[in-house]
């Protein structure tokens, strides 16, 4: 006898469905990028290219930095918490993701600690982003005085607006202090990526003048849900140089006329000469981006990109993701799964010189429809550990080879499939 489902697992079902497509329709929105380079950039190797990304990008490469490579919840959370703890005179934090559970709770009471001193503490949380936040939380951090606010909650007379989501993660302290790259608040980030319930993630925490470009990020999007502004030397300290590095502060939006980190991938891409190493989330590049990254392996250039593998959260852009594999790996980019737990982080390095850590995912609702922030340095030293640290996630990744991909499963493929015809209608 054949069991019949319950109308309300049907339902459920019909729900998931239709959930996926919206997830789909709200990814693959429209968004200012260009079609085609007109001429070719300079090498990486030229000094031509910094020139050329700095114009672009609106944002100078500053001297006078101290930088520390942070990775996963182990390592991350502890400094964040100790610098909330250790601030002086102000803290500022935007953040995507701000669940329920043993870290949200800590963060919650080193803030409200901190308010409840008189220092100037301000969250902004995107709405979407951090919509399972426990309310208890957020009273615990008011009533210490903190200033919160939520980013574009959703307003019935504004139905699109809230498709444009600030992806930004950015604390900064005393506005001398800043961390950025890809963590949420969330017990999944705690760890060191030991297993699949604990993801793999890479933050920096960065002194010197280019942390006056994380708090603008912070400023920016804060002016827009409050329609205040935080100004002052407790905010935008006379800036100081503290260390060798050069770094560059980049902050997207598709307010703008064009998404600058999407010019900064794509510029880089077709600069690099030797290596160039990608780590991401979300991996859907459209046509121009695939074209560099083929030309780049296609005039001997070291292509290499580790994206999620069977743990990843959310099984619809997997599959897409991997139904655009194909034309990739015929030409000579080589992708790799990473398989002990869901990859989160979002670097790229290029040519033992150049390297990039922030929120941003190879994709176009980070490239057109996210605020979004990323750290750049022109540096032999940042660039030499991002190299280590990318060939240590590769040791637990497995590498997909073309033929392999040519005999995937029908049913991923129909996944695939469906995913990018959607796309196409948009």
């Amino acid at each position: 006898m054949i069991a019949r489902r319950h109308p309300s697992q049907n339902i459920n079902r019909s729900i998931r469905r239709v959930s996926a497509i919206i997830v789909m329709l709200t990814l693959f929105g429209c968004g200012s990028i260009p079609k085609r380079l007109d001429q070719e950039p300079f090498p990486l190797s030229n000094p031509a290219f910094f020139d050329t990304l700095q114009a672009y990008m609106g944002a100078p490469i500053l001297s006078g930095h101290r930088v520390r490579i942070l990775l996963d919840g182990d390592e991350i959370f502890p400094a964040m918490l100790k610098a909330i703890r250790e601030a002086k005179k102000s803290i500022t934090f935007v953040t995507y993701v701000y669940w329920k559970g043993k870290i949200a709770d800590a963060f919650a009471d080193a803030l409200a600690q901190r308010a409840q001193e008189g220092l100037p503490v301000y969250l902004l949380l995107d709405s979407q982003g951090a919509k399972t936040m426990e309310e208890q939380n957020v009273t615990k951090m008011q009533e210490a005085g903190v200033h919160f606010a939520w980013f574009r909650p959703a307003k019935w007379y504004k139905p699109f607006h809230y498709n444009y989501r600030t992806h930004r993660k950015v604390l900064v302290i005393d506005g001398r202090i800043g961390f950025t790259g890809g963590i949420g608040i969330g017990d999944e980030w705690l760890g060191h990526a030991e297993d699949k319930d604990h993801w793999r993630d890479t933050c920096v925490v960065v002194e010197g003048p280019v942390v006056h470009y994380l708090q603008a990020a912070f400023a920016e999007n804060w002016m827009e849900a409050t329609k205040t502004m935080p100004v002052g030397d407790l905010y935008f300290p006379p800036p100081q140089e503290v260390g060798p590095i050069k770094a560059q502060g980049v902050r997207s939006s598709p307010m703008e006329s064009s998404s600058e980190v999407y010019m900064l991938y794509l510029l880089t891409i077709a600069a690099s000469e030797h290596n160039l190493y990608i780590t991401t989330a979300y991996f859907l590049p459209d046509g121009l981006l695939q074209d560099r990254l083929i030309e780049a392996a296609q005039r001997g250039v070291d292509v290499r990109v580790i994206v999620p593998g069977k743990y990843n959260d959310n099984y619809l852009l997997y599959q897409l993701s991997r139904n655009g594999y194909g034309r990739l790996l015929k030409a000579g980019v080589k992708i790799y799964e990473f398989q002990p737990t869901f990859m989160h982080a979002k670097t790229m390095v290029a040519d033992h010189i150049w390297g990039t850590i922030g929120s941003t995912n190879f994709d176009n609702r980070s490239f057109t429809l996210n605020d979004e922030f990323n750290l750049n340095f022109q540096s032999r030293e940042v660039a030499k550990r991002l190299e280590e640290i990318f060939f240590q996630d590769l040791e637990r990744s497995r590498p997909i080879s073309y033929a392999e991909w040519k005999k995937r499963p029908y049913r991923e493929r129909f996944v695939g499939w469906l995913g990018d015809w959607i796309k196409k209608l948009l």
